[in-house]
């Protein structure tokens, strides 16, 4: 009896201490988050990782990338990583500068401790400044300074007088920002008396007004958008900028008062305001098609084309206008065409890159396919043929509302409104544009004139999906430029089912 007793007891004491080795082992184990893409769906799990060979330790690793433009953080890897010899942080963080690719590293040790990652890079430390300047040298810098200082302060007070005294022999509208130091009222303000609002833009408010006895257009910056009057001022002092198709620039100021500090722009005023309102309240004729058309081309033409410098004017830089749109487009008393808001406008000096730009700016349903995506190629043709793409959507604007087929004309609607709505997002513009590749709809009546058919293969030229198949501004005018020159009762009006134009009549209208 007694040896049974022993017995169980032993038993007993070894089952205590295997059960207590098998807890010891489940607390060495290490688990980590797991990230798997299977079929096109990704998911978070949990692994435990296999036992390390003696010398080597285990942890947990994080892989992932970040986009430039939209800062989306994307996972592209979890799991466990056997001898992190860096990795001895209980959380998981990458601090390394120098990102290849955009791709993000970090690895810890911990149960569990990479299901958060982040990245905060290691600041370089600046240089200490070492002070070994004696008290006599301190005094001479102070004198030196002193003097430099009183002499740049006359010099500034004699370029104040200069300025001064030819501002008030010609009396100019001050294209620089005046001084507004002195309390006293700047006496280069033009009396603009302001009459009625206009427009809304994106960067400000658009008056009508008087200066004097001539009617200008007056656009207003608030502070916020300082930089887009800047831009835009700088696009108009450019050479070579007073172009008949091209809005005129008359001068511009900075206004403060009180409450609020305003900046303007001060253009010529074009009576019958932007292409996309007069197109909601107007049809046009095949005249005034033709003449709306290959005026704005001119100014689209223009404003791309390089111009080399002669001894009287500088050089014209090839300048990308990055938010061409029928809002942009501004019409004259006499229907002629002219470019205007260069806010977002880009110059292309030679010799010079493009600088860092962002890619993805104007108005999304006129951005072309590489915009929408993401994929420009950052050149000056790149730029300038995104224009194109906008110009071919303006082109259909207009033919949608020309009366010289014959057949019933639909109201006013903004290119892809019928198929997307008055507001479509991004998302849907990259899905219908990018991926579905959708154009706006071109109709019937429009193929059976000869006319407004050479438009639309003008307009489906400028809208390739291609950028490089798509059509230079000049070509554009071309084209525009000879459609203009036949009258209506030339063109063939198709009455036939076959849509074939008879042959003496098609060489004649085209």
């Amino acid at each position: 009896m007694c040896g049974l007793m022993h017995f169980l007891f032993y038993l007993s004491l070894l089952m205590v201490i295997k059960g207590s080795l098998s807890r010891a082992r489940l607390a060495d184990e290490l688990r980590c988050v797991t990230y798997e893409c299977k079929d096109g769906e990704c998911m978070e799990g949990e692994e435990t990782c296999d036992d390390p060979e003696p010398e080597r330790t285990g942890g947990c690793f994080v892989v992932w990338t970040t986009n430039n433009v939209t800062n989306e953080v994307n996972v592209t890897m979890k799991g466990c990583f056997a001898n992190p010899t860096d990795c001895n942080h209980t959380e998981c963080v990458d601090t390394s500068t120098d990102m290849k690719k955009n791709l993000n590293f970090c690895c810890c040790r911990g149960n569990l401790c990479n299901k958060e990652h982040k990245w905060v890079p290691i600041s370089t430390k600046a240089p200490e400044v070492v002070q070994s300047v004696d008290a006599e040298q301190n005094v001479f810098m102070i004198l030196i300074i002193a003097l430099a200082s009183f002499v740049l302060a006359l010099v500034g007070l004699g370029l104040y007088y200069i300025t001064n005294q030819k501002q008030s022999m010609f009396n100019e509208i001050p294209t620089v920002e005046p001084d507004i130091s002195s309390s006293s009222t700047n006496i280069s303000h033009r009396p603009i008396d302001l009459k009625d609002i206009k427009a809304r833009g994106r960067f400000g408010v658009v008056w009508r007004a008087q200066l004097g006895n001539q009617e200008v257009a007056v656009k207003i910056f608030p502070m916020q958008e300082r930089q887009s009057w800047i831009t835009e001022q700088d696009i108009f002092k450019l050479p070579r900028m007073n172009h008949p198709n091209i809005l005129e620039f008359i001068g511009c100021e900075k206004r403060v008062d009180m409450a609020s500090t305003d900046f303007w722009l001060i253009t010529a005023y074009c009576e019958n305001g932007s292409l996309c309102d007069f197109l909601k309240a107007h049809t046009v004729t095949w005249n005034d098609l033709c003449k709306i058309a290959s005026t704005m081309a001119r100014g689209l033409t223009h404003l791309h084309e390089e111009v080399q410098g002669t001894r009287t004017d500088g050089l014209k830089p090839s300048i990308a206008h990055r938010d061409f749109k029928s809002k942009n487009v501004l019409l004259k008393a006499d229907l002629t065409a002219c470019i205007a808001d260069f806010g977002l406008a880009l110059v292309f000096t030679p010799g010079k890159s493009c600088g860092d730009t962002h890619g993805q700016v104007g108005t999304r349903r006129y951005m072309a396919p590489e915009v929408l995506e993401g994929a420009i190629n950052f050149t000056r043709d790149a730029f300038l043929r995104i224009d194109v793409y906008a110009c071919g959507l303006v082109l259909w604007e207009l033919v949608s509302r020309c009366t010289i087929h014959g057949g019933p004309v639909d109201e006013y609607r903004l290119p892809f409104e019928t198929e997307l709505g008055p507001h479509p997002t991004l998302e849907e513009m990259q899905e219908n544009v990018v991926m579905k590749k959708l154009r706006p709809r071109i109709f019937d009546p429009w193929r059976n004139h000869a006319g407004l058919n050479a438009i639309c293969e003008t307009m489906e030229d400028c809208w390739d999906h291609d950028a490089e198949a798509r059509l230079s501004s000049s070509c554009v005018l071309e084209r525009l430029s000879q459609y203009a020159r036949f009258p209506t009762r030339q063109f063939f009006v198709a009455t036939n089912t076959t849509n074939e134009l008879p042959m003496k009549i098609a060489s004649e209208s085209v």
